[in-house]
């Protein structure tokens, strides 16, 4: 009985050397795949990356992908189901089609036994948190940065005494960061010189240009234009899920980018994007920007450096109201490795991988990293922009509004019609009636008729409507 016993003992502590050994080499040989975007943020992601490699032996293999051709790729390998992904990065116009058509997984049993998730959903500013995370009272995503808009300005121009006298005289009212799009067209003529031309009371030798314009056939020029259509209180999708393009106010604010701001922008407006607009900015070549992501904000400062006598300023977009959202990270739903994904995800997006983000330049959808004056003021070159960021996003929640494009289940493709017809108007391919009536056809036949605005989280009656941003309670003027 003795020798059976011992046998016994010894087969199990066998199998149980073999089990956890076995659990070990597993654990050493996943590899998560990340699909993201390709630049300065896949930079950062390979460094925090790393650490998370050390720490757990789970490989995060980054697979940077330019920005133009992400939702695409994303969706070809969905669909298709090839598990080539475990993590899914999606902008907040992408999230409801990723999550309706089940490319991405729901996380909530995932988050119920995940502390870094729990902490991160309560952290998240309320104007980002329906946006980006939940999705029909699910949560399937995190976010891992915010690239709300703002708008950047030489200030050092605009405080110059001469052109400030100059601006008075002309257009009867102080120069300033503007509050209006209107304002914003006075400003971009107003700055537009020729050489032989005096600016800040020095002779130009080359063109300076009024702003800066984002007009090319990129994923970016409808968000300057939507800007100033939601702030006028226009929809790209009306209430009742028609197109919103073809009314009189949504056709003012594209007549107001096409024929008031863009004759005042360098000549390669209508071929650029954010990278060449911050460097125009950077060369001295424009004195503001229209609505431009304020995570560009750790290379737009770089102007001072490479720009004799210059300043940048970070302002609110005219009337407050912009493309404010995040980029999520959501565990891909034929991912073959769902838990080890989610984990890296909740790691990712928590207050001590967000406060290191921060501190290298990163753009955080926190409010502990929003708020935090002092990581603020020790950062100044990076994180310089924040102040401005967490207003707008305050007055956003404040104002309860989000535009009803957010919540349309087939809102990646109908993102993808708006870089086609947008860039048509402004560059004069099409004229602006033609091409918002192409577009509103073309949402029409992607959501088969009026489309479905999924925002009942906001209440059976919500509609978004503008509310004046507080220039006075934030700025005192």
């Amino acid at each position: 009985m003795k020798t059976n016993r011992r046998s016994i003992l010894f087969l199990t502590l066998v199998v149980l050397i073999v089990l956890v050994s076995s659990a070990g080499v597993s654990a050493q040989s996943v590899t998560i795949n990340w699909a993201t975007i390709a630049g300065f943020y896949t930079d950062w992601a390979e460094q925090v990356a790393a650490e998370y490699e050390a720490a757990t032996g789970v490989d995060i293999n980054i697979i940077g992908i330019d920005f133009p051709q992400l939702y695409q790729n994303q969706v070809l390998e969905s669909v298709a189901d090839t598990g080539a992904y475990d993590i899914l990065t999606y902008d907040v116009g992408w999230k409801a089609e990723f999550s309706e058509n089940g490319y991405l997984l729901a996380l909530d049993d995932l988050v119920a036994g995940n502390e870094n998730a729990q902490a991160v959903l309560a952290d998240i500013h309320p104007a980002l948190l329906e946006t980006t995370s939940h999705w029909r009272g699910q949560t399937f995503g995190l976010p891992y940065y915010t690239f709300t808009m703002g708008n950047f300005y030489r200030c050092d121009l605009y405080e110059d005494a001469g052109e400030q006298a100059a601006f008075l005289s002309r257009y009867g009212y102080p120069l300033d960061f503007p509050r209006t799009y209107e304002q914003m067209a006075d400003i971009a003529e107003f700055f537009r010189r020729a050489p032989g031309e005096t600016l800040k009371g020095e002779t130009l030798d080359q063109d300076f240009y009024g702003i800066g314009l984002m007009a090319g056939r990129f994923p970016q020029v409808q968000d300057e234009i939507n800007s100033i259509a939601w702030s006028w209180g226009a929809q790209v999708i009306n209430d009742d899920g028609t197109p919103g393009t073809l009314s009189m106010t949504f056709m003012s604010a594209m007549s107001l980018y096409v024929n008031d701001l863009l004759p005042y922008a360098p000549p390669g407006a209508t071929s650029s994007a954010f990278d060449e607009v911050i460097a125009q900015l950077r060369q001295g070549l424009i004195a503001q920007t229209g609505p431009m992501y304020l995570d560009q904000f750790p290379n737009a400062i770089k102007t001072e450096d490479e720009v004799s006598g210059a300043r940048v300023c970070t302002a609110p977009t005219p009337g407050g109201h912009t493309w404010v959202g995040a980029f999520g990270l959501g565990v891909s739903a034929d991912s073959g490795h769902q838990s080890e994904a989610f984990d890296f995800v909740a790691w990712l997006a928590s207050p001590e991988a967000q406060r290191r983000f921060a501190e290298g330049g990163g753009s955080s959808a926190l409010q502990s990293i929003l708020s935090d004056t002092a990581l603020i003021e020790a950062n100044p070159r990076t994180m310089g922009h924040y102040p401005t960021l967490l207003r707008v996003l305050d007055h956003a929640a404040d104002s309860n509004f989000y535009p009803n494009y957010y919540f349309v289940p087939q809102g990646g493709k109908i993102y993808d019609e708006m870089t086609t017809y947008y860039s048509a108007a402004a560059s004069g391919e099409q004229s602006i009636e033609e091409a918002m009536t192409n577009f509103a056809q073309a949402v029409e036949r992607i959501c088969n008729g009026p489309c479905e605005v999924a925002n009942d989280a906001f209440g059976a009656d919500y509609t978004p409507i503008p509310k004046p941003f507080p220039y006075v309670e934030y700025y005192g003027r």
